[in-house]
């Protein structure tokens, strides 16, 4: 993950972060498809996400509920765009 910890308030709220994480998503979620295996439940995968960011990021508790959104948008869109593919295939 390519995350800007210096400007991280900034991208979660102006949606650059979940932009991005989006973008990378897709890559490793078609990498994971392309293995065969399942894609991760979005609620799971976008916890993961956001306790590894939180770790090293100094966030209010608003702005990690805020981070968690973003995430898991972020992790939802990417399933969709990825299963989305297969479908049309």
């Amino acid at each position: 993950m390519n995350i800007d910890y210096e400007n991280i308030e900034r991208d979660i709220n102006d949606g650059t972060l979940r932009r991005n994480l989006e973008e990378e998503l897709i890559a490793g979620f078609r990498q994971i498809q392309q293995a065969g295996e399942r894609l991760p439940l979005a609620s799971h995968y976008a916890a993961q996400i956001a306790e590894i960011i939180n770790r090293n990021a100094t966030l209010t508790e608003a702005l990690k509920f805020e981070l968690y959104q973003e995430v898991l948008e972020a992790v939802e869109a990417a399933r969709v765009a990825v299963l989305g593919e297969e479908i049309e295939n």
